[in-house]
């Protein structure tokens, strides 16, 4: 259904009519119809005095449920419980969910479940906040809080503000940002883009970045933070396992694999689509099979009776067998986040198209990747065309342990967050100065 709407929204022929019929009962109707001026996501949310004043650590997170894990929730649990191992007090914060079971995620099935008008107190705790008009979220002195998208760092702000007059403190809370890629560009120029913009732009806050190149980009575009730090990206534990079994045991197969995410802007399904249409046009006759592995879709025809065929979001076991026998992986990410696709495509020995970004540039990180500056179908289907000569002539790429200390890291089994970032965290949150 979702992407059925997004396909009818992208028909521009249909949106001038639906416009025309739009603007006709505005005139009927002598303006009846209001725009548009709430935005759901900073809905606001009051605070109010807990009576418990230990520290702990909260996350402030759209959702936990299992239908809503991808990359980045993913991502932001796998920080929070690294640095709250030791912690008896944490809080997962869902702002965008009303409510919450076990059976949404049982790795929560053994904390305390608690509404906002629930009592406060210790312990392990979810605390759904979707539904929070009317009703408000207790907070202690000791609390500290880390944001993962632009809304809830909008939120940790309020928060900053409620703590300082509920607890009359001389300086304000900080608070840490998990950011994982430049949010303002998910929209046009707008409102949504004006606020995730802002989020960058607070005071107290330091931010997590998910990878040095983000970083990077941060810095050129001159943002300036009380102070920062990042993580590089791993192989997942479950794909890593995998590909040591499964790397020597299964042939590569004429296979391309994208990326393919139509609802996500940024991972440019219609750039991916054209690309392999026009590739096909030109090598009508060639044996290769196309696949799609991210979202669910129909069937896409590329001409010449082949598909792009849909494998939705697969089970990590069979993503895993799926990538052992890819010959060549597609991954498009217009954003200066690599995204994680294209390095595990390289990990398995696929050789790798995707796109740069200034200052992101995997062809020269990862072994077997093309990085493509300004992917159009044109490009797109001619380094299509030039990888698969190369796999025809010498099969996939050589096996490189140590390309950079980037691939290095990602192949290691290390985790993502050593003890010093985890201290350096920790430290900018809870040792503040005297309040």
């Amino acid at each position: 259904m979702r992407y059925l709407l997004k396909s009818l929204l992208r028909n521009r022929s249909l949106m001038r009519w639906l416009r025309g019929l739009y603007d006709e009962a505005r005139q009927n109707g002598g303006g009846a119809f209001q725009p548009e001026t709430s935005i759901p996501e900073i809905t606001p949310l009051s605070f109010r005095a807990s009576s418990f004043t230990a520290p702990r650590l909260n996350l402030l997170v759209p959702s936990v449920a299992l239908r809503h894990l991808f990359g980045g929730i993913g991502t932001a649990l796998s920080l929070f419980h690294a640095l709250g191992r030791d912690m008896p007090d944490l809080r997962l914060v869902l702002t965008d969910q009303a409510g919450f079971a076990a059976e949404d995620n049982p790795a929560y099935a053994g904390w305390i479940m608690t509404r906002l008008q629930d009592e406060d107190g210790p312990g392990r705790r979810v605390t759904p906040a979707g539904d929070r008009y009317g009703k408000s979220l207790a907070i202690g002195p000791g609390d500290r809080f880390i944001a993962t998208a632009w809304w809830t760092a909008l939120l940790a702000r309020d928060i900053q503000k409620s703590q300082a007059s509920l607890f009359n403190l001389k300086a304000a809370v900080k608070f840490a940002y998990l950011i994982q890629d430049y949010e303002p560009g998910f929209y046009p120029w707008s409102s949504r883009w004006a606020l995730a913009e802002s989020s960058y732009r607070q005071s107290g806050m330091t931010a997590i970045f998910n990878t040095s190149l983000l970083r990077d980009y941060f810095e050129s575009a001159g943002y300036r933070f009380a102070s920062s730090c990042f993580f590089e990206p791993v192989l997942n534990a479950n794909l890593r396992a995998a590909r040591e079994n499964l790397l020597a045991a299964t042939p590569k197969e004429r296979r391309v694999l994208v990326y393919g995410r139509p609802g996500t802007d940024r991972n440019a399904f219609q750039l991916l689509v054209l690309g392999l249409q026009k590739w096909v046009a030109m090598h009508p006759g060639e044996g290769w099979s196309f696949f799609s592995a991210g979202e669910p879709h129909p069937p896409i025809a590329l001409g010449g009776g082949k598909n792009l065929v849909p494998l939705g979001k697969l089970p990590i076991e069979d993503y895993a067998r799926e990538l052992a026998r890819t010959a060549i992986g597609v991954s498009l990410m217009i954003s200066p986040h690599p995204s994680y696709p294209p390095l595990e495509m390289a990990a398995f020995r696929a050789r790798v198209i995707t796109n740069s970004f200034p200052p992101k540039d995997l062809s020269r990180l990862c072994p077997g990747t093309r990085s493509l500056l300004a992917p159009d179908p044109e490009s797109l289907a001619a380094a299509l065309a030039e990888e698969i000569r190369a796999f025809e002539a010498a099969g996939a790429p050589e096996e490189i342990p140590a390309p950079s200390p980037f691939w290095r890291h990602y192949l290691s089994g290390e985790s993502a967050f050593d003890e010093k970032l985890k201290q350096g965290i920790r430290a900018a949150l809870f040792e503040t100065e005297a309040q």
